[in-house]
Formats: C-alpha cells, sequence, structure tokens
C-alpha cells in the first residue's frame, strides 16, 4: 500500500463514523457538531436543535477571522493596487466589489455604499455556511429553517428601518397604499401581506434549495461511493455560490423598494 493509499483510508476512515454496520446498511458520516455538542453533555432532541447554532457560530467565527485578517492586511496600506497574486485579501475584494456592483446596479451607487456592510456581510456569512456543507463531516448552518428565518427577518428590519428613515414613519406607510385613495385601504393590506411574506419566502427558498441539494448528495452517496458524489459536489458548489447570490440580490431588491421615492 503506498502511501498516498494510506493517507486516503485514514481519511475516509476517520470521516465513518463507527456505527457503518448499524442496522440498513448505510453508511454514516462523522457530523462534527453533533460530536462536540455531545461531548459537553446534550442529546437527543436537545442536540439536534443545537446542531444550527453550533454550524452558525462556526460561519460566524470564520467570517470574523476573514474580517480581521482583511483589516490587518490593508490597516496600513500606502498602494491600493489590487494583488497579483490570489490570497485573502484579493478574495474578499473581488467578493466586495461583486456585491457593491450589484447592490449599485439595483439600489443606486449612492445608496448602495450605506448598505455594502450589510449586504456583504449576509452574501458571506450564507456562501461560508453553504461551502462547509460540502466539507464531510459539517452541517451548513443554512440548511436549518430557523436560521434562514432568522437572516430573512433580519433583512426585514434592515429594509423598513431604511424605508423609514428615507420617508419618515407616515410617508413610508402611505407607500404601501397605492395612488389611490378609493382602493387604498386594500391595496394597503396586499401590500403588507406581500412585505410580511418577505423574509418566509426568502428563509424557504435558501432552506428548500441547501437541503434539498444535501438530501440527492447523502441518497446517491449511500448508493455509490466513488466517481457520482464528485459530480454532485461540483453541483452543490454551484448551488452554494447561485443561493448566497439569490439571497442577496434579493435583499437589495427588497431595500431599493423601501427607499425608492418612485410608488
Amino acid at each position: 500500500m503506498t502511501r498516498i493509499t494510506r493517507y486516503v483510508s485514514l481519511c475516509f476512515a476517520l470521516l465513518v463514523s463507527g456505527d457503518c454496520l448499524a442496522a440498513g446498511g448505510g453508511i454514516t458520516f462523522i457530523n462534527y457538531y453533533k460530536f462536540i455538542l455531545s461531548a459537553i453533555g446534550l442529546e437527543g432532541a436537545v442536540l439536534e436543535e443545537w446542531k444550527p447554532v453550533a454550524g452558525a457560530v462556526f460561519t460566524l467565527v470564520v467570517t470574523t477571522v476573514l474580517g480581521l485578517l482583511y483589516k490587518k492586511r490593508v490597516s496600513n496600506l500606502t498602494d491600493f493596487a489590487p494583488e497579483s497574486r490570489f490570497s485573502i485579501r484579493s478574495a474578499l475584494e473581488a467578493l466586495m466589489s461583486f456585491v457593491d456592483n450589484l447592490a449599485s446596479s439595483i439600489i443606486g451607487e449612492e445608496q448602495a455604499r450605506k448598505f455594502l456592510g450589510t449586504l456583504m456581510a449576509l452574501f458571506l456569512f450564507i456562501l461560508i455556511s453553504n461551502l462547509s456543507g460540502l466539507v464531510p463531516g459539517f452541517t451548513p448552518a443554512t440548511e436549518s429553517l430557523s436560521t434562514n428565518l432568522v437572516l430573512g427577518l433580519y433583512i426585514f428590519i434592515v429594509f423598513n428601518i431604511a424605508g423609514i428613515k428615507e420617508h419618515g414613519l407616515i410617508g413610508y406607510l402611505k407607500t404601501f397604499a397605492g395612488p389611490i385613495a378609493l382602493m387604498a385601504p386594500f391595496i394597503f393590506s396586499i401590500e403588507m401581506i406581500g412585505a410580511l411574506a418577505r423574509p418566509v419566502s426568502l428563509a424557504l427558498r435558501l432552506y428548500g434549495n441547501i437541503f434539498g441539494d444535501h438530501l440527492v448528495l447523502n441518497v446517491f452517496t449511500g448508493l455509490t461511493y466513488l466517481v457520482l458524489p464528485a459530480f454532485l459536489l461540483f453541483f452543490g458548489l454551484l448551488v452554494a455560490c447561485l443561493q448566497s447570490f439569490v439571497f442577496t440580490l434579493l435583499s437589495s431588491i427588497y431595500i431599493s423598494l423601501a427607499v425608492s421615492h418612485d410608488h
């Protein structure tokens, strides 16, 4: 057995739990969040409830560390030219440029800068969480509906506060009433239902795509452990990036609708 073969075998052995020969005959992969939570005394239903929290904390830590490393890298810069090689700075600046262009095209360049930090943090959190799900043993926080509802509620608060700041409370409420006074109560009711449904739709869309992607991967990995899962992981990479983009895109649209004067 070659050194590479032994290394691959060891990695696979570490990823597969000891109950791989349990009833049903399927291979069960270790969940590191479950392992850590079990070590601190949680078990059963409580453990399952806290797994998304552990995933969210892990994602938040990674996001914070990347932010601190970027801040340290650029805090004393005198030359702001982009780096020619791949680095944390170049990767984060590329993502920031992407989010900035996206927000500017929807909200407007002047208004977009006010929300760049919020949208960038949201995009990076969802992206890192989604990508962590491609690593065996890690469950993405975005696979939990509760986590996604919190993200949707956060954007709901952001765009409503932005709208109130832009129009004032009464002026903002008037934007839901439409231009025809006779139809105002009816239109206001419909618009309010639509606004309240936005965080739920954001959460369900993200949850459905991430959960579905991992469900398909688990099913096909149970059927064949080689080749096919690799293609599904590539598909999962596309889903992870696309859903981060879609969530940020819709968030930008909701902010734009809140601050716009064209009603």
